[in-house]
This record gives structure tokens, C-alpha cells and sequence, in this order.
């Protein structure tokens, strides 16, 4: 009769063991995952999920005047249900908004992924005249729903043309 009490209590804590362990793994896996990929010029950059975890943590990247950014922007659900909410993109510069990139509402059904790509041209907001003493920074604002992620643009104060190829 003890042998059959303790192979209950020793199949109980098993059991335990094996629904911790569950939960720590479903807890991890589960919830909504954001990822961005900037490309600027021959620079692609990737901000992982965790990157956004850590409290105002803000990605940099520098930009040339006049080139083109490209914007992309995917959401991850895992979880039983489905996913929206409302994406909005803009550029600030001085907590003065710039210009407004795009609006969109986003769904995402159960276990699933959508991406969302813009293109940033930074020749829009350009000032007049750039100078190598003034500092050019912007930011990029990603808000979705409740979530706002925020992309700081050095821009490069020297205009660099390419030369004419020789002929």
C-alpha cells in the first residue's frame, strides 16, 4: 500500500513539473511580435521583437539627404485570437510632426503574420539649405493601437553626388 502512495505522489509531481514547464513555454511563445527592417542605401537593419522589451530604447540609423528609406514592418499573433488595430507612421523632427507617411488599419488572424512596407524620401523634408554645424535629426513614429515604436534618422549634412562616369 506505501509503494502505491508514493508512485501517486511521484507521478503527481511529474504531472507538476511537466504543466510548469508548460506554461513558461506557452508564455514565452504567446502574445503579439513586432519586427522592423530599415534599409537605407546598401544598409539593411533588423529590430527584433526583444529589442522593444527594454523601456525607452530608441534604434538609430543615418540616412544621406535625399535617399530613400525603406520601411518593414511585420506583426506576429500568437495567440487564439485575432489581431487588430490601426498602424499610423510619421516623421517628427523637435516634437513637431513632418509629415504624416501612412494610416492603415491592420489585421492579423490567429497564429499568423502581416507586413506592412513604405518608403521614407528623405528629399520631402529637406531643408532649403544644410549645413555641417546644424544637426539633423528626425524621428520616425510607428504607432500601433496602444504600441508606439520610434526610429531616430541622423541625417548626413553633407550632400555627396556621384560623379559622372568618364566617357
Amino acid at each position: 500500500m506505501a509503494t502505491k502512495r508514493r508512485n501517486i505522489f511521484l507521478y503527481l509531481t511529474i504531472a507538476c513539473f511537466i504543466g510548469i514547464i508548460a506554461i513558461f513555454i506557452f508564455d514565452g511563445y504567446l502574445g503579439i511580435y513586432d519586427t522592423l527592417k530599415v534599409t537605407a542605401g546598401e544598409r539593411e537593419e533588423t529590430i527584433e521583437p526583444d529589442f522593444w522589451v527594454r523601456e525607452r530604447w530608441v534604434w538609430s540609423v543615418g540616412v544621406n539627404w535625399e535617399e530613400k528609406v525603406i520601411f518593414s514592418y511585420e506583426v506576429d499573433n500568437r495567440q487564439f485570437s485575432s489581431y487588430s488595430a490601426d498602424v499610423e507612421v510619421s516623421v517628427w523632427r523637435s516634437q513637431e510632426k513632418i509629415l504624416d507617411l501612412l494610416s492603415q488599419s491592420l489585421e492579423v488572424a490567429a497564429f499568423d503574420e502581416e507586413k506592412i512596407d513604405w518608403v521614407l524620401d528623405t528629399g520631402e523634408f529637406k531643408p532649403e539649405e544644410v549645413t555641417p554645424e546644424q544637426r539633423y535629426e528626425y524621428t520616425v513614429l510607428i504607432k500601433r493601437g496602444e504600441v508606439e515604436r520610434r526610429i531616430i534618422l541622423y541625417m548626413n549634412p553633407y550632400i555627396y553626388k556621384v560623379p559622372a562616369p568618364p566617357r
